[in-house]
């Protein structure tokens, strides 16, 4: 069994007889109410989507998903590449397929394809990738690296994200993937 709190994008549950792909993701907490968790759902043997708000402690049964190794190529016209480590064999996902997933995928990412019965199911991406900051305010003097003034930047694959003062245009830091949130700088 997984709760509402545990699943993640990327993440099927058995919701009655269907499987829903967990497509994107909100936590909500209330003062001292419970936690609501909103969920964009793709089910996965009809093709819809669906929004739903389920309380944090909403049980669902697990589903045993076959996976395989694939490495991220390329985008184009809104479909995304993908090849097989072990058989080369590609296959392109639709971007209603990738989700908010499409923001972490750079060329040569490593990914986890899922699979219930022969047909795709979701992508599982690693905890961290590396992006590169394409846009930003400059640094200013002062910002040191305790990383308390953020701003506002953009990074090469088009994602919004708030950084510390201290990271400048052009250079990689590490995000979670998860979160969505800044990690580190890249080593």
């Amino acid at each position: 069994m997984k709760t509402a709190m545990q699943a993640r994008p990327g993440t099927v549950l058995k919701i009655g007889n269907d499987l829903m792909l967990v497509v994107k993701y909100e936590m909500h907490r209330a003062g001292r109410g419970a936690t609501n968790i909103k969920m964009r759902l793709k089910n996965l043997l009809q093709g819809n989507s669906v929004d739903r708000v389920f309380d944090g402690e909403d049980k669902f049964d697990d589903v045993t998903l076959d996976r395989s190794k694939f490495e991220f190529l390329y985008e184009s016209g809104g479909m995304y590449a993908f090849m097989n480590q072990d058989t080369y064999e590609q296959i392109e996902l639709s971007e209603e397929n990738i989700g908010d997933m499409k923001w972490f995928l750079t060329e040569g990412l490593r990914v986890d394809v899922q699979q219930y019965e022969g047909k795709f199911v979701g992508i599982l991406l690693p905890l961290t990738v590396r992006l590169t900051v394409a846009e930003c305010d400059p640094s200013v003097k002062g910002n040191t690296a305790d990383g308390k003034i953020t701003k506002d930047a953009v990074t090469n694959t088009g994602y919004a994200i708030k950084i510390p003062g201290f990271v400048d245009s052009g250079e990689d830091i590490m995000v979670n993937t998860e979160t969505g949130e800044y990690q580190e700088r890249a080593k």
